[in-house]
């Protein structure tokens, strides 16, 4: 039977057998009519069907034969475009991307102040948060460079390597298990030794340390033998303390206030201590708080003052605190703590 619908199909599919061979050179005036294409819709999902039922694998068979056919027709489809390529270009964007803008922060968390400090809602995460504006620039300080020198780690063993220091090799740090450990990472990072090939065999690691010890002894510089005379260190402090006295108006602005400077100058502020307050960085539960302990505005002012030195810390400090005092448009308080600050009153 399903030989029969096969044959049947190929000799009137579209009502006029068309020749091998010549299928590629037909015009485009010939065109299927719905009725015949119906007719090969139908006949194509009952060849398919018959396949199907044809044993052992008639179902796979089926499939496979469907499977190979749609490739060729997209294979000939392919040629008949040209060949175009598989790999789709891109097509160029009309409108140029915009730059990726930085969101700012909220109002809430900005100061008000010349610092302008990010406010976090606690003391210490404000101070830790505000210690470098750069991130990556606090990354790459020296201060967080926890790993020491070659010269720091292996003086010692340097010092007992040396037959003139007569150290027992039992007592010699090469020996000690946890500082082999962290010798070895130390020369895996810092010394170029470490990676070379050599045909010494060891058979522990004190003894291999003992030799990298002795490579590091004649390349290292050795340590400064100069001491400090007890004559020489009160010279020092003599120095440092001369310095101190004599440190220029500049830096002088830039170091915390002391408390007498706080409350001489609150007492000059008086009553003009709520205009000063907004550009401190106070907020109006702090402000109101004030208000509330005390009726006297010299108390006030020098609350405002506490208040603002134990916020600030550290940049609690006459430079910031002038700075301020122009931007409330209090010039002459300014101009005073400047000339007290120059003086060193």
């Amino acid at each position: 039977e399903s030989g029969e619908v096969l044959e049947q199909a190929a000799q009137s599919g579209c009502g006029c057998p068309v020749p091998g061979g010549v299928q590629g050179q037909i015009g485009s005036n010939y065109v299927l009519t719905d009725e015949q294409s119906l007719w090969i819709e139908d006949t194509t999902k009952a060849v398919y069907q018959l396949l199907s039922e044809n044993p052992p694998d008639g179902e796979r068979f089926s499939k496979m034969v469907e499977h190979i056919l749609n490739t060729e027709e997209n294979w000939n489809s392919w040629k008949n475009e040209g060949c175009p390529s598989f790999v789709k270009e891109r097509p160029p964007d009309s409108k140029p991307m915009r730059p990726a803008r930085k969101r700012p922060a909220p109002e809430d968390f900005l100061g008000k102040g010349p610092s302008k400090k990010i406010l976090m809602g606690n003391e210490e995460l404000t101070r830790l948060w505000n210690l470098c504006p750069d991130n990556m620039e606090a990354c790459k300080s020296e201060s967080r460079e926890y790993m020491p020198t070659l010269e720091e780690f292996f003086e010692e063993a340097i010092e007992q390597a040396d037959p003139e220091n007569m150290v027992e090799n039992k007592y010699k740090a090469v020996n000690n298990s946890n500082y082999g450990w962290r010798a070895l990472r130390l020369l895996a990072r810092r010394s170029p030794h470490f990676f070379q090939p050599t045909n010494q065999q060891f058979k522990s690691l004190p003894e291999y340390l003992e030799n990298m010890v002795i490579k590091l002894a004649k390349e290292l510089p050795p340590p400064s033998e100069e001491i400090k005379t007890g004559e020489d260190e009160d010279e020092e402090d003599n120095d440092a303390l001369l310095k101190e006295n004599n440190e220029s108006p500049e830096v002088q602005r830039d170091k915390p206030m002391t408390g007498e400077q706080m409350e001489a100058f609150a007492i000059r502020l008086g009553e003009h201590w709520r205009v000063l307050a907004p550009y401190l960085e106070m907020k109006d539960s702090d402000i109101r708080q004030i208000e509330a302990d005390s009726d006297d505005v010299k108390m006030r002012a020098k609350q405002l003052l506490v208040a603002w030195q134990d916020q600030e810390g550290a940049h609690a400090t006459p430079e910031n605190l002038i700075t301020a005092l122009s931007k409330a448009g209090l010039g002459d308080l300014a101009e005073s703590l400047t000339n007290d600050t120059d003086s060193g009153s």
